[in-house]
């Protein structure tokens, strides 16, 4: 029987070894649990930031297109209004002339003097402070 009482005690030792082992392992777990939980939680942060950026990123690029289009369209009336402003002084040089000519046909040429000859003009000097 004593191989028996011994062999029963060597199966408990082992038996408290195994079991010591295992509560040592639970409790590392729990431990690893805990600080997954954390790392976890950052992770989520993470994401939500992620997805935050591309919201973001989507909203400059629907501003981006928004803004080429209303340079486009400022553009294009700017043409117009540089075109308007042409026509306009083409019109205005035109109606000049027209009536640069209409005016010149109608006045006469005065002749001062003989011959052609320039007429002699006498200045008014009049009397000034520094003297």
């Amino acid at each position: 029987m004593s191989d028996l009482t011994n062999k029963d005690a060597e199966q408990d030792s082992k038996l408290a070894v195994l079991e010591s082992k295992i509560e040592s392992y639970r409790e590392r777990i729990h431990a690893l649990e805990s600080e997954t939980s954390s790392v976890s939680v950052i992770d989520s942060t993470l994401e939500n930031a992620i997805r935050r950026i591309e919201m973001v990123h989507s909203r400059i690029d629907k501003t981006e297109e928004k803004l080429k289009a209303l340079d486009n369209e400022l553009r294009g009336r700017i043409r117009k209004a540089e075109m308007w402003i042409a026509g306009a002084g083409a019109i205005i040089a035109a109606a000049t002339t027209i009536i640069g000519i209409a005016v010149s046909v109608d006045s006469k040429e005065i002749d001062y003097g003989r011959n052609g000859s320039p007429q002699q003009e006498v200045v008014l000097q009049l009397p000034s402070d520094r003297d």
